[in-house]
């Protein structure tokens, strides 16, 4: 089948949540849903429009019940697709991603063993069709993350993830996931974004993570995670005057985003803001905002709150308050979240934090 039939209005749809748009998402998608049923996307995109629509409107815990209850929708609708158009890789493909999208909530949780659980559901079959079509490009984002990150997990993980098929590789799950980047159609996006995380605060390649978040933010604009992100790689590369302007354009584009998204956000930038004046040498006031950081955090993510514990860490250590700073390096390594924000703690806890160069 894999009729391009309803494309046009699916990726509205897909733009229009990549964008922070998310009532026009969840109408269009909606329509599109009931208009092209056989497309093999919508109905993955139809779940996930939901899900970040009752994120940004409910708050992270009811939008885990919202995704649960799509997923119970889509996942007969796929199989019932699939007896139809038994040969069409695309539909395959969003129904194993479909199963594996459960594995999405996992990672919220840190349930390692989880995420490879759920996510090994449908691992195999988009394997098996990454097999058969090899110029097949988005089915090597999936199959990417899972390698990449089945990688960064312990020995004891790793065993059962083989087991599974997996080959918990971290190169190899960057070189499939860039493939994804750079040939692939409907997980372009998502690769990106993904790759971008990895590069920021897993793998601290600062120069990758600014392409490919200014990239992000120039599509789309409205979308404080891609904004952030390009703040961020900015910061750490040391360009402070772009990252101080990109920093206010975030806060300006959280005013008209929805309550639960400002409490998530605020305390982001906050810690971005407190990152500026320690470079900067502000120490007090960049522990101000840390502080105000760590005590507000909400993000489903705790990435930002290890490098908030990482950063009052180094402030204290520069201001003698050495026991204080090993108390918050402790913080992080409990955090358990495969960051490089871990292994930056586990060597300021053996010796002290001594400048900002």
């Amino acid at each position: 089948m894999s009729s391009n039939n309803g494309n046009d209005k699916v990726w509205e749809g897909i733009n229009a949540f990549y964008n922070y748009e998310f009532n026009k998402s969840v109408k269009i998608l909606d329509e599109a849903k009931n208009e092209f049923p056989f497309h093999p996307s919508v109905h993955f995109t139809w779940a996930v429009s939901k899900w970040l629509h009752s994120r940004a409107y409910d708050g992270i815990d009811k939008s885990y019940k919202v995704l649960s209850e799509s997923l119970e929708i889509i996942v007969p609708t796929y199989e019932v697709l699939i007896e139809q158009f038994p040969n069409d890789k695309e539909i395959h493909l969003y129904y194993a991603s479909t199963l594996g999208l459960k594995a999405r909530v996992h990672l919220g949780k840190k349930e390692w063993i989880n995420v490879v659980v759920e996510g090994i559901k449908g691992y195999s079959s988009i394997k098996s069709l990454n097999s058969k079509y090899p110029e097949y490009s988005d089915a090597l984002f999936p199959i990417g993350i899972l390698n990449y990150f089945a990688g960064k997990m312990s020995g004891f993980t790793q065993f059962f993830a083989k087991i599974a098929g997996i080959e918990p590789d971290v190169s190899l799950g960057i070189r499939q996931m860039t493939k994804s980047v750079n040939d692939g159609d409907f997980a372009k996006i998502e690769s990106s974004q993904t790759l971008a995380y990895i590069y920021l605060w897993m793998d601290q390649d600062f120069e990758k993570a600014k392409n490919l978040s200014q990239k992000l933010r120039d599509e789309f604009p409205n979308s404080i995670y891609n904004q952030f992100m390009y703040t961020e790689s900015l910061i750490l590369l040391g360009r402070l005057d772009k990252a101080k302007i990109n920093l206010e354009l975030c806060r300006e584009i959280l005013i008209d985003l929805p309550e639960f998204t400002n409490i998530y956000w605020h305390p982001l930038l906050d810690y971005q803001k407190a990152l500026i004046y320690f470079i900067n040498g502000d120490l007090d006031k960049s522990l101000e905002l840390v502080n105000d950081c760590i005590l507000n955090y909400s993000a489903e993510l705790d990435t930002q709150l290890g490098y908030a514990f990482l950063l009052r860490g180094n402030i204290l250590d520069l201001k003698n308050k050495r026991s204080l700073a090993k108390l918050d390096y402790k913080e992080v390594i409990k955090l358990d979240n495969y960051t490089m924000a871990i292994e930056l703690s586990k060597k300021y806890l053996q010796e002290p934090y001594l400048n900002l160069k």
